[in-house]
């Protein structure tokens, strides 16, 4: 991981935001699911502090046919793949899908010996993809 990579969360951040954020509109329920993205940004960085990176991740993977905890997942993946915790070689879209258990067992098998080291450098990058969330769709409504 290059120190120009963990200087700038902020422009990952954005980077990985816009990315997610298209593909969101291409949906039918972009908003729905804009304001649901929105409630997993907020709780992510308090997650990943309270009950560690890899118990997080494993929880947002067991609700990823929620399509919110699947984007939230996504963010995370791909900010960890461009610091270079996660090798180029991984593919986090086929993490993703239904047949990448096995592979996403190996990645969390992997990021649980670094996790607390990574906590750190993941904060940031949380809080700033949180920002851009609630700047971008409003909160929805409590039930």
């Amino acid at each position: 991981m290059s120190a120009e990579q963990l200087r700038d969360p902020v422009r990952a951040a954005l980077s990985i935001f816009t990315s997610i954020k298209r593909e969101l509109e291409s949906t039918a329920q972009s908003k729905e699911l804009g304001r649901k993205l929105r409630a997993r940004a907020r709780d992510a960085p308090e997650l990943v502090e309270g009950i560690g990176l890899v118990p997080t991740l494993s929880f947002f993977y067991s609700k990823k046919k929620d399509t919110d905890y699947k984007l939230m997942l996504k963010a995370i993946l791909l900010y960890l793949k461009e610091i270079g915790v996660l090798g180029p070689a991984r593919d986090v879209d086929n993490l993703l899908e239904k047949g990448g258990t096995d592979a996403m067992v190996e990645v969390l098998l992997e990021l649980r010996g670094e996790s607390t080291a990574i906590v750190p450098i993941l904060r940031p990058f949380l809080v700033e993809f949180k920002r851009l969330c609630e700047a971008t769709w409003e909160e929805g409504e409590r039930q």
